[in-house]
């Protein structure tokens, strides 16, 4: 990850694909909002130009990834490069999933586990990067271990440590993406509810390691408050859609209200993202 939030031309391209997913998002606010009109096709259509959006969003992702990958192959960074190329593999599964979705007007279930996959190859890449960490933390313990007769099990136990922060962000990411593969079957009730907690519960998981590494000083940069406020907005709106998806609504126009607050609260998540991202880039450039 430090490969692409540290060089301009990938951040810059998160930044396009966030302003534009945002605007996807919108149109999903838009098509929620008249879900109660008598027009139903306006609302549909309003619903697939955001999907259409989102996608674009999500392509503009793909090539921050694979840019960050180049400028890597291009420095002989194999190592490196073959952990963004992972990274780049996961994305590509999430951009197909949303083009999916897309085309088959948000009706195919197959577009939401290609997404989950995407997800949980994330969370192996974290998961292989927290393993890495681990062993690199304990190394030098051990061996002021060894030279002192003494055992420290526990490694390096100062505020440095940062492997515990790439597991939990790991189990996070994991448990996301079964959420996320979940809501494939949101229409019923009880699948709708368990794909909202457990989406929540993955992105608060997220926001804590990161709230965590920021009180340890490992994350002091500026655009750290802002990734958790967006973190945290994200995790309410997931929220939001288990209380919904476990309500039983009369009327089109009791269920368009409260599909109207999730996304919003969605839609608030990502732009909050989106600016993190340009405060970002704005670091770069200078």
């Amino acid at each position: 990850m430090e490969h692409i939030i540290k060089s301009l031309t990938p951040m810059a391209l998160l930044v396009a694909g966030a302003v534009v997913f945002v605007l996807g998002t919108a149109f999903l606010l838009a098509s929620d909002a008249t879900l109660a009109s008598s027009s139903l096709g306006a609302s549909s259509d309003l619903a697939q130009a955001g999907r259409w959006l989102q996608f674009l969003g999500g392509a503009c992702a793909l090539g921050a990834v694979c840019a960050a990958g180049w400028e890597l192959v291009l420095r002989s960074e194999w190592v490196a490069g073959a952990e963004i190329a992972a990274a780049a593999l996961g994305t590509l599964l999430l951009v197909i999933g949303l083009l999916v979705s897309a085309a088959s007007t948000g009706s195919s279930t197959e577009a939401v586990v290609t997404g989950a996959v995407g997800i949980g190859i994330w969370a192996l890449l974290v998961l292989s990067r927290a393993a890495r960490v681990s062993l690199a933390e304990q190394g030098p313990a051990h061996e002021a271990a060894q030279g002192a007769g003494t055992a420290v099990p526990g490694g390096q136990g100062g505020h440095g440590r940062q492997a515990d922060l790439w597991l939990a962000a790991a189990i996070g990411l994991f448990v996301l993406a079964i959420g996320y593969g979940l809501s494939s079957a949101a229409g019923s009730r009880g699948p709708g509810i368990a794909a909202g907690v457990l989406e929540a519960a993955g992105v608060a998981a997220l926001a804590g390691s990161v709230a965590v590494g920021r009180s340890r000083g490992l994350l002091r940069s500026r655009p750290v408050p802002a990734v958790l406020t967006g973190l945290a907005l994200l995790a309410v709106s997931f929220l939001a859609a288990a209380i919904v998806a476990g309500l039983a609504f009369g009327t089109l126009t009791a269920l368009g209200v409260s599909l109207v607050v999730v996304t919003a609260i969605e839609l608030a998540g990502v732009a909050v993202l989106g600016v993190a991202s340009w405060t970002q880039v704005r670091e770069l450039y200078r």
